[in-house]
């Protein structure tokens, strides 16, 4: 028997104590097979981009991805983007390619909640009832207890989607009893910031991000320079479809985004840190989810992360070594990860177009940030 730990729309095995691996994943590295962090960041950004470029085209035909957008981040900036493949069938991928990023959509509306808090118009564990209840959950008085910090770090009790409760949002667990990843969660605190501030959700997102971050090319809802410009997606069957456009937002999902502008958001975020505190006191989570990704055919004790866990929204991965604040992204057809290192200012924005797009992202992981333990959680992630 196995169960399921979903971080990031990427969902981990966690095996009971006499499951099985899981199917398809390789046994892992040790780290003396992977090379020295420092001797890869020795090698300078414009080596690592020579080295994506020649291989890129090798790994869109291999894993049968159509394309990736590929931008590296070196001293807190942008050192260099990449684009290369098919945004659809007969058309290249350019910079100006619009890639659906699927759940790093959340880290926009965690920023902007995070945001508006340090600017006192809200706080974080004020109840959420007193400017929104959903209609499905009112005559439960569990709702009384919802915070906005709940939701960040998917502590509401609710479920990922209400589709799964027959459409009807409901509680599978009392708010703060545990974790469970919820894009619910994220709809419901978006709700809350509408209330209390008075504004539509994509304006909120646009004065605290898109606008300080120079973000332009980035949206929740279709726009008229979408035009000619989406990656279609690739499923698992080969198939070429559309991801979803919204007509009305999704606080957990669907945005549109270049390549350019998610890792303006990055270099952003960590020139304008939300906490006084340190990098290191900040981004440590409070609840460490790391145990349930090693052991037995996840990752080997080496390789198992000090912590992993939940801080502002973004996922956080304490290696021996480094921390890395991250967020992926996963639909049918897309697969995409953002990632950055708070203390080296060291990150990178990968996009991909195809279902197998995960494998692209871990071998762009090795090349770019070659940390032993976040390249086996890579590999876990892509199934081997």
């Amino acid at each position: 028997m196995k169960k399921f730990l979903s971080i990031g729309s990427t969902l981990f095995v966690v095996a009971t104590m006499s499951g099985p691996a899981m199917a398809g994943t390789a046994p892992e590295s040790p780290a003396s097979e992977v090379k020295s962090l420092t001797m890869k960041q020795n090698e300078g950004a414009a080596v690592l981009k020579s080295k994506i470029s020649e291989k890129l085209p090798e790994w869109l035909a291999e894993y049968d991805v159509p394309s990736a957008a590929i931008a590296y981040i070196a001293d807190g900036k942008v050192a260099w983007t990449h684009v290369d493949g098919d945004a659809q069938p007969g058309k290249a991928a350019s910079a100006k390619t619009l890639y659906n990023i699927a759940s790093m959509t959340k880290p926009l509306v965690a920023e902007t909640v995070m945001r508006l808090a340090k600017s006192g118009a809200l706080t974080l564990d004020e109840p959420m009832a007193g400017s929104w209840v959903d209609p499905d959950i009112k005559s439960d008085p569990r709702h009384k207890l919802l915070t906005p910090r709940m939701a960040l770090v998917h502590r509401t009790g609710f479920p990922n989607w209400r589709y799964q409760t027959k459409d009807v949002l409901t509680f599978k667990n009392d708010p703060d009893s545990k974790f469970g990843y919820s894009g619910e969660g994220f709809q419901y605190m978006a709700r809350f910031a509408e209330k209390k501030m008075n504004l539509p959700l994509e304006t909120l997102v646009a004065q605290q991000i898109f606008e300080p971050a120079g973000m332009t090319e980035s949206s929740f809802t279709e726009k008229p320079w979408f035009a000619g410009r989406i990656a279609m997606s690739r499923n698992r069957k080969g198939e070429h479809a559309h991801a979803t456009v919204r007509k009305d937002w999704n606080a957990a999902d669907d945005v549109w985004s270049t390549i350019g502008d998610y890792a303006r958001f990055l270099t952003w975020v960590m020139a304008n840190p939300v906490d006084a505190r340190s990098d290191e006191a900040y981004w440590t989570a409070k609840e460490n989810l790391g145990g349930q990704i090693c052991g037995e055919g996840r990752l080997a004790a080496e390789v198992c992360p000090k912590s992993l866990g939940f801080v502002g929204g973004w996922n956080v991965y304490h290696t021996a070594d480094n921390v890395i604040v991250m967020h992926g992204g996963g639909d049918i057809g897309e697969r995409t990860l953002g990632f950055f290192d708070p203390v080296n200012k060291t990150g990178a924005v990968i996009f991909t177009n195809g279902a197998n797009g995960q494998k692209v992202i871990r071998e762009t992981v090795k090349i770019l940030y070659p940390d032993p333990s976040f390249v086996a959680f890579m590999n876990l992630q892509a199934g081997g």
